[in-house]
């Protein structure tokens, strides 16, 4: 009897437990872009419950209706919850955050960030919506268990010293490339080991 009721209780408390991922793509793209579809199942495979999200208007983004739509999507912000974003993905991701109602002690179990900038871009811009305030890194950093930044040096819409500078205050780890330009399909990134081994050392 005390064993049935020990299954039971987990059967109840396994949909707290379960770990959520969250993948938000970039400008004028999809959930089927580039790298998402395999990320995704890459962290299927470990046991999350991963949602690629598709971002409203994305040839022409706003910053308030992807907020919006952040937070009808996401229905989850605790230690079992986690993001990974592409390029504009990454600052509405931040900024989104900054204006979620999180509790003074709440923890997120992690962001990663590829290709993330939080200033204008001089080739694009029609983002410029998205950088014209700055996230609350002084509170991200206190609400974030896991925070990693992945960026190319030879990246040409995204320099590489943007991304570092929000690595920088984001106290984030920075995982910098040579090579690898934006991260894209044209790049040849049709999967990308870097983010899933992440999620791997974090079952160790």
């Amino acid at each position: 009897m005390k064993k049935l009721l020990i299954f039971c209780l987990f059967i109840l408390t396994y949909p707290l437990l379960a770990k959520e991922a969250y993948i938000i793509h970039g400008f004028n793209s999809t959930s089927e872009y580039a790298w998402i579809p395999s990320v995704k199942k890459d962290l299927q495979d470990l046991g999350y419950s991963v949602k690629a999200l598709d971002m409203p208007t994305p040839d022409k983004p706003s910053l308030e209706q992807w907020i919006e739509h952040l937070n009808r999507q996401v229905t989850t912000l605790d230690s079992s919850t986690y993001f990974i974003t592409h390029s504009l993905g990454g600052i509405a991701l931040l900024q989104f955050l900054s204006q979620a109602e999180l509790k003074k002690d709440s923890k997120i179990g992690g962001i990663i960030l590829v290709a993330p900038f939080d200033k204008p871009l001089e080739i694009l811009p029609i983002l410029n919506n998205f950088t014209q305030t700055k996230p609350n890194y002084k509170a991200l950093q206190k609400h974030l268990n896991l925070a990693v930044v992945i960026s190319s040096k030879d990246d040409k819409i995204v320099p590489h010293a943007l991304s570092k500078e929000v690595a920088k205050s984001l106290n984030a780890r920075l995982i910098a490339t040579d090579k690898g330009g934006h991260f894209m399909d044209q790049d040849g990134f049709y999967s990308l080991p870097l983010a899933t081994q992440i999620f791997k050392d974090l079952q160790k």
